[in-house]
């Protein structure tokens, strides 16, 4: 199949009135500013449901320099082909693919590497609603994850579906989410080139209508390997950039004191997992909603990760001491929280910013046991350390296979639910309960995931079938209800529903699990 991309724009006619009204209004909008009378950076991360399983999840960061409540950025091309203004307020953006292609497709955009009005970002472009639950329900919402071809492109919102739907590239027409008029809110779309551009051939799409839900707490994902004995790191870091200053940034005050910085108290749960330094593998967790930042628990803890970007401890105003208490093995990276491990043994290995001029490195793993005879009543048995880049990667909070298990009624009386996230990406739900006398029920249903929820329309029970039959069997089913999980953590949620037309809530807690699991909302 061969298109080629038809150019148009349209003119918009407003009376002076009208224009009046627009600039009155643009004049008395409000600029959000950091402590530094900056314009105050905004984050937001976001994800959806494909059909088949697929999930898509995503960050956007960018500043509200007009004040219209909204972070736009749109490059001439496309801007001319929607017949849209242009702008350039985001600063960093990324999409991840995953479940639908094979291996994950991850797009990025960088102003720092190439500016919305680079020829390759042609096709970029973004309108995201500052504060919304979701994206593209608002028919200015809109994102364009755009490459030119040969790539693959993740399109979404009213905004820029004339660019790409009803027949110009796909049959299917793009709209607000929600809307029954519209055939999807998104696409992911995989086109490679032909001569002359801008013409292409269509090689695969998929299309969601699944909401977009938005949130501004934040979750990324880092690693670490090349340690010199053969060791790696991997871990989660999760919070809120409150201040608007492009960081997630929480420092005890035993490490601000001790380091000259800033006490901070962004991070919300920050874990690392090491692997290499003995037969098992070591598991630091920092959870300070739990632990508040200035409890002991917490006394060596300090970590900086920069909003937009892939890279960790890079800048002296990035990096991360996940350090307990010993006995126990830290992960310290970067300049910034290195300075509190000099009491240890003078020999230790400065730490520097990964790719710094002096060749030192970037990363440590520290082991210390607990000793009364040594200064610092602790005594350094190992040491492993690595020059090799921290990569990081917006990871939202959203309901995967982790989630399948037994859930229990927080309130004890035999009840509860089992769930089983399937291979479509729908949740198979059981809620094993009782009815008014006191009898068994069993209801099902089969549930859409929507970020960190799980929404079942249909809750049914099943009647007139036979233990164990050896024959078909015709049975009864009937839908008597409806139910929503709410996913507060990992291990945590909170269940509404309507069953038999009466209403309610439950507490449910995690029974049984995969292990290893982390997660914060």
């Amino acid at each position: 199949m061969s298109r080629t991309r038809e150019r148009y724009s349209y003119t918009m006619r407003v009376s002076a009135a009208a224009l009046l009204a627009v600039s009155l209004s643009l004049s008395s909008n409000l600029i959000a500013e950091d402590e530094n009378g900056e314009p105050e950076i905004i984050s937001m991360q976001f994800s959806q449901t494909i059909p088949g399983g697929g999930t898509v999840t995503g960050l956007v960061v960018g500043q509200d320099l007009d004040g219209d409540g909204r972070l736009y950025s749109m490059a001439p091309g496309l801007a001319g082909f929607i017949g849209a203004p242009e702008g350039d307020e985001v600063i960093y953006a990324s999409v991840r693919i995953e479940g639908v292609l094979g291996d994950p497709v991850t797009v990025v955009y960088d102003r720092e590497v190439a500016g919305i009005d680079d020829p390759a970002n042609f096709f970029f472009g973004f309108s995201v609603g500052i504060g919304n639950d979701y994206i593209g329900q608002d028919p200015e919402d809109g994102l364009s994850f755009a490459p030119l071809a040969p790539s693959t492109s993740y399109i979404a919102g009213a905004l820029m579906g004339p660019a790409w739907a009803d027949g110009l590239v796909i049959e299917e027409s793009i709209g607000p989410c929600g809307d029954p008029d519209t055939d999807a809110c998104s696409a992911i779309i995989t086109l490679d080139p032909v001569d002359p551009f801008p013409n292409f051939e269509l090689m695969h799409y998929t299309t969601s209508d699944q909401p977009i839900v938005a949130t501004d707490l934040l979750r990324y994902e880092f690693e670490q390997g090349g340690f010199d004995n053969g060791a790696r790191i991997y871990g989660t870091i999760t919070g809120r950039d409150l201040d608007g200053d492009g960081r997630i940034y929480s420092a005890s005050p035993f490490m601000a004191d001790f380091l000259g910085i800033p006490m901070g108290d962004e991070v919300m749960l920050a874990t690392v997992t090491i692997v290499g330094m003995e037969p098992l593998p070591i598991r630091n967790v920092f959870d300070l909603v739990a632990t508040p930042i200035e409890e002991f628990d917490n006394f060596f803890f300090g970590a900086s990760v920069a909003v937009d970007g892939d890279r960790i401890s890079e800048d002296g105003l990035t990096g991360f001491s996940i350090s307990p208490w010993s006995p126990s093995t830290s992960y310290v990276s970067g300049e910034l929280f290195s300075g509190f491990i000099n009491p240890v043994p003078v020999d230790f290995q400065d730490i520097g910013n990964c790719n710094n001029d002096e060749d030192l490195p970037c990363g440590a793993l520290v082991t210390l046991v607990p000793d009364a005879e040594e200064e610092i009543g602790a005594r350094l048995t190992a040491t492993a350390f690595s020059s090799e880049t921290i990569t990081k990667r917006a990871a939202p909070f959203v309901v995967d296979a982790n989630f399948s298990g037994h859930w229990d009624n927080t309130v004890p009386g035999g009840e509860g639910l089992i769930l089983q996230v399937i291979a479509n990406g729908y949740v198979l739900g059981y809620w094993v309960t009782y009815d008014a006398a006191g009898n068994q029920r069993w209801m099902y249903g089969f549930g859409r995931r929507q970020g960190a929820s799980v929404i079942f329309d249909d809750l049914f029970v099943t009647s007139g079938g036979v233990m164990a039959t050896t024959s078909p069997q015709e049975f009864d089913q009937e839908s008597i209800g409806e139910m929503s999980i709410d996913f507060s953590d990992c291990n945590n949620a909170n269940v509404e529903y309507t069953v038999d037309n009466e209403s309610g809530t439950m507490e449910i807690y995690r029974l049984t699990g995969l292990g290893l699991l982390e997660c914060v909302r």
